[in-house]
């Protein structure tokens, strides 16, 4: 470990840490690791939380080294001390006190969250990160919270498989608030189905509680559930769609999740002709998109459907059941 480094972190010397600035990132970059391993003792210690000299010495320390590990690029090299230092936060308070201040744990995993937020697109930064990212999850720090979801958010984008063993801990996080992961669910969604299916009737209740791009992730997570031809989402998502198909927000992704299930499951759809038909009068324009699914409900059994809803009758020649 360089002698500067070994000085304040050893006797943990405040006055010299500001001296750690004027030395070259490449001068430092191979002593980052011990250095951050150190810093997990310093503050894995029985005082650390009312040791205001120590907690200065850290922060300025952990600045230092998330801003050499930037400059340099050296994020993998040292992923695993800076992510068991992070985990090591864990162990510690992260429940802001009565002024909304962080605790001296909560701004180590915090500084460590800047530091790994910005590598989100590197595979093995993200192995080591996501496990360690879902526990702060459920552990009272509204901010921590909102800034990991950010990063599993991020995550899922280029690596969503890493994500899919904590399927479950995602849709309980999301269930309790923290709505900003509902974008992570289409994602995952073939590879855990189960702990989303389980849930679901849950996380179609929030519909009304979302910004409209939440409500948009929330539909394309049923527009994903809907390929994969499972009877109980067709059955608990089909009332739930035609009553959102009155908004004219979202009218397209929910026609296509609807002709999704027509496709294959069109019976599902017969009972729901006649709001289907009131809807279709109310917005002309979603005539051609009502007309496929039409077709394919029409396909099954054209008589029968007419004699239970004869007030399709008009829509029959007005959308031909084209298939």
């Amino acid at each position: 470990m360089h002698q500067l480094f070994r000085l304040v972190l050893g006797q943990k010397d405040l006055s010299r840490a500001g001296d750690l600035f004027s030395l070259d990132d490449s001068e430092i970059e191979d002593s980052l690791t011990e250095a951050l391993e150190q810093i997990k003792i310093i503050s894995s210690s029985s005082d650390y939380q009312t040791n205001n000299n120590d907690q200065a010495v850290v922060e300025i320390c952990i600045t230092r080294i998330t801003t050499a590990i930037r400059e340099t690029e050296s994020i993998e090299k040292h992923a695993k001390a800076l992510v068991g230092l992070w985990d090591s936060c864990l162990e510690h308070n992260l429940k802001p006190s009565g002024r909304d201040e962080d605790t001296p744990h909560a701004k180590i995993a915090s500084d460590i969250m800047s530091c790994i937020l910005q590598n989100y697109n590197r595979p093995p930064v993200m192995a080591l990160a996501i496990p360690i990212a879902v526990k702060f999850l459920h552990r009272g720090n509204k901010e921590l919270c909102r800034n990991m979801s950010n990063y599993l958010s991020l995550a899922a984008i280029t690596k969503a498989d890493l994500l899919a063993d904590h399927t479950e801990v995602i849709v309980k996080s999301i269930l309790q608030g923290n709505v900003m992961l509902l974008r992570v669910l289409p994602a995952v969604y073939d590879k855990q189905p189960q702990p989303i299916n389980r849930h679901l009737t849950e996380l179609l209740a929030l519909m009304s509680q979302l910004e409209q791009p939440e409500q948009y992730h929330l539909l394309r997570l049923l527009h994903v559930a809907a390929k994969r031809k499972q009877p109980e989402v067709v059955q608990k998502c089909i009332p739930f769609l035609i009553e959102h198909l009155k908004d004219s927000t979202h009218n397209d992704i929910i026609l296509s999740i609807l002709t999704e299930i027509a496709g294959y499951e069109p019976v599902a759809l017969s009972s729901f002709l006649p709001m289907l038909r009131e809807i279709g009068e109310r917005f002309p324009y979603l005539t051609g998109q009502m007309a496929r699914i039409y077709g394919a409900v029409g396909h099954v059994d054209e008589n029968d459907i007419l004699q239970e809803h004869p007030c399709c009758c008009k829509w029959r020649y007005v959308v031909g059941f084209y298939g």
